[in-house]
């Protein structure tokens, strides 16, 4: 662990430092109504950090060759997973997303975007789209990506099946796709909102509470627009800085899911304009690093499987970001690293991990050395 970027694992760690004050913060005073205890909610975030933590330096060590040649034998299991939440998942909320695995909870839908990047990075590597062609180089790695979409669909959950179409699309543009190429997946995904839509009244409702919030400025306050309207008071009410840590009122019962999916507005509450631009900084710098060690590396499926890696960590930091302001219809994706969770936090870690040990099989000199080596050889 020298040759690696850190920062990449520092900023992942800063990222998980945040979210447990965060969590205890925005959690605390309901853990104590549901369970009699506030400090649950804490504890099992400690206990989920500390797993992942293993996690996440096991893939700072972890054989990419390995991890490579293991792709399909991933997805297979991660798609079996996915296959069982459907047939005897917990539900939860009208949604069937989870697994019991003793007395934690697994959701198999974070297993499934991360074994479908590190597929596709490795079907990618295999099948270069500019040799292969439009049917074997996109049109096949396509049909596995609806296939974890609509796995992911049936439980049902439509914003994470989106998300991992556009992770899929952002990494066939990473391996030089031709735009008129990655026109049929965005028909595709369209048609495929259109549909989910269509058979889901209450996802229809809540893009109709957000269409008629963005051009109407209408906003069902006591119906489906209840949690907006309690996460853009908190956001509001935070002014420049904030509240003080532990001084926020919407986390008592009046927003829904405020140390899970609106763990951003509790945090814009209490500390402010300056505590958000913070947050900010820290996921971009992230972001940044983790492209970064994707551009520098010159095997293609270490560079894909980084690049995959940051755009769904930058997906998800966007649209649960744009939920809380009101800029996306309500849904329920965490914040990376920050929300209170089990599997999505153990899964973004790992990947934290895996973006060092990309960094780390490339350092400034050997990079140098290939530019020079490029010009004079042409």
């Amino acid at each position: 662990m020298t040759r690696g970027d850190r920062w990449l694992i520092g900023l992942a760690l800063l990222l998980s430092c945040v979210g447990l004050v965060m969590v205890f913060s925005a959690g605390s005073f309901q853990a104590f109504v549901r369970y009699g205890d506030s400090n649950y909610f804490l504890r099992q975030q400690l206990i989920r950090t500390g797993l992942g933590l293993i996690v996440l330096f096991a893939c700072t060590r972890m054989n990419l060759r390995w991890l490579e040649k293991s792709a399909p034998i991933l997805l297979a299991g991660a798609c079996v997973l996915m296959l069982l939440v459907v047939v005897m998942g917990h539900m939860s909320n009208g949604a069937t997303r989870w697994l019991r695995v003793g007395f934690m909870s697994l959701q198999p839908t974070d297993l499934g975007r991360l074994a479908m990047v590190i597929f596709m990075a490795y079907w990618l590597k295999r099948n270069p789209i500019a040799e292969r062609g439009f049917v074997r180089g996109m049109l096949i790695p396509l049909g596995f990506l609806a296939i974890g979409a609509v796995l992911i669909l049936k439980q049902p959950n439509l914003s994470s099946a989106g998300l991992l179409l556009l992770t899929g699309f952002g990494m066939l543009f990473l391996a030089g796709a031709p735009w008129r190429y990655l026109l049929a997946p965005v028909g595709v995904g369209a048609a495929t909102l259109m549909i989910a839509l269509a058979t889901h009244p209450y996802m229809m409702k809540r893009v109709n509470t957000y269409v008629g919030f963005v051009f109407g400025g209408q906003l069902d306050h006591r119906g489906a627009g209840w949690q907006l309207d309690q996460s853009l008071i908190a956001i509001g009410s935070g002014g420049v800085i904030g509240r003080g840590l532990g001084g926020g009122m919407q986390k008592l019962l009046y927003l829904p899911e405020a140390h899970t999916d609106f763990i951003f507005s509790i945090l814009a509450e209490e500390l402010g304009l300056l505590g958000v631009t913070v947050l900010f900084a820290v996921i971009g710098l992230f972001l940044w690093r983790g492209l970064r060690a994707s551009a520098r590396n010159t095997d293609p499926f270490a560079s894909l499987l980084a690049g995959g890696l940051t755009i769904q960590i930058g997906l998800y930091a966007l649209a649960n970001l744009a939920v809380a302001t009101g800029l996306a219809p309500t849904t329920g994706l965490p914040l990376p690293f920050v929300s209170y969770g089990g599997s999505a936090l153990l899964v973004n870690l790992a990947a934290a991990g895996l973006l060092y040990r990309v960094s780390a099989m490339n350092g400034d000199e050997d990079a140098l050395v290939r530019q020079r080596w490029s010009r004079e050889t042409r």
